[in-house]
């Protein structure tokens, strides 16, 4: 039996239905800290934390885990602030957790220029 493409076309539904599409994502809030590996869901957020009070050191909380917690930012994001440079923030976490690759690349970029002359 051979089923015609426009039959099966006809029942597909073309509209999406997202879960959460209307709350605020931590990446794109001034608290988010994206983890070294790349904006992934082990992110801090830089409005909760508990700092060492020996080492004076402070420890954030993962922003997933505040977003389920209504006491602290919940579901619907209570403290979330827009970043207003999220290109930048995310170029900047690029180049400092990439700077181990960069410099070499840099220097070697460099050498090839200056050794042309």
């Amino acid at each position: 039996m051979k089923i015609c493409k426009p039959f099966l076309l006809h029942m597909t539904n073309s509209e999406q239905i997202i879960k959460n599409i209307n709350l605020p994502s931590c990446r794109n809030c001034v608290y988010y800290k994206p983890d070294s590996l790349e904006f992934t869901s082990y992110g801090k957020c830089e409005k909760f934390g508990i700092k060492n009070i020996v080492t004076n050191k402070i420890s954030y909380s993962f922003a997933e885990l505040n977003r389920f917690d209504e006491n602290m930012c919940g579901k619907d994001g209570k403290y979330f602030e827009e970043e207003k440079n999220i290109n930048l923030k995310i170029l900047k976490h690029i180049l400092i957790n990439n700077f181990y690759y960069i410099i070499p690349i840099l220097i070697l970029i460099t050498n090839i220029i200056f050794l042309k002359k």
